[in-house]
C-alpha cells in the first residue's frame, strides 16, 4: 500500500481519527520514509477496540510481540489493544506515530527483520538533531 492507498483505505472505513494512532509501516509510509506497507497496524483505544469487533468482522490474527491480542479487518487493518501514551504528527487529519516512536518501538522489538530499517532511522533522526 503506497501513501495514497493508506489514505483511502481508512476513509473508506470511516473510523474515528481521535481514536487510534497509525504506527509501524504505515506510520513509515505516511511520513515519506518508506514506499510502501502491506497492511495498516494500528493502535486503539480500549473502547475502540471493542468498537471495532461489535461493528466490523474481526479475524483474529496472533498474539502481538506485547502479548495481545491482534485482530484484522479484512485483511488490511491490523488492530489490537496496545494504546499507550506516543508521540503522532498529523496526516490528513490522522494520528501518525512519529518516526523517534517507530524507531523506539522496533527498537524495544529487536527483530532480525527490522535492522536494517532501524539503522536507516537512527541515521535520519540524527540528520534532524
Amino acid at each position: 500500500m503506497t501513501k495514497k492507498d493508506i489514505i483511502e483505505t481508512l476513509n473508506n472505513y470511516n473510523l474515528d481519527k481521535d481514536k487510534f494512532i497509525i504506527i509501524s509501516g504505515a506510520a513509515l509510509v505516511l511520513q515519506n520514509f518508506s514506499n510502501q506497507t502491506h497492511d495498516i497496524d494500528i493502535w486503539v483505544s480500549k473502547d475502540y477496540y471493542e468498537h471495532l469487533l461489535s461493528n466490523f468482522i474481526c479475524e483474529f490474527d496472533r498474539i502481538n510481540e506485547f502479548g495481545n491480542k491482534a485482530f484484522m479487518i479484512d485483511d488490511v487493518i491490523n488492530f489490537s489493544f496496545d494504546f499507550c501514551p506516543i508521540n503522532y504528527v498529523y496526516i490528513n487529519g490522522y494520528k501518525v506515530a512519529s518516526l523517534k516512536d517507530c524507531y523506539n518501538v522496533k527498537k524495544l522489538l529487536n527483530r532480525d527483520k527490522d535492522k536494517i530499517l532501524l539503522l536507516k532511522l537512527e541515521k535520519e533522526l540524527n540528520k534532524r538533531l
